[in-house]
């Protein structure tokens, strides 16, 4: 399944974020793939389509994410599958 994920960070938190999503870090194992992420820099606004299978997967990446702010992950599906 896949999952539309909005996060906000501080931004005195923005290189250790980035330190963070370039090295893997939200992989979670191999359980989940990160299909893309993207940054607005100047807001504190992120977004990421990530797929996994395994709910605990998902809610330990969202952990990780409470150390820079706030995180709130919605499952979607392809427009074209409804």
């Amino acid at each position: 399944m896949k999952f539309h994920v909005h996060f906000t960070y501080k931004v005195a938190e923005r290189e250790k974020l980035l330190q963070l999503l370039q090295s893997g870090g939200l992989s979670a194992d191999g359980q989940l793939k990160i299909i893309g992420a993207w940054l607005a820099v100047q807001t504190g606004i992120g977004f990421a389509l990530i797929e996994s299978k395994d709910a605990k997967a998902i809610y330990d990446m969202s952990s990780i994410w409470s150390d820079y702010g706030q995180i709130t992950i919605t499952p979607v599906v392809e427009a074209t599958d409804v």
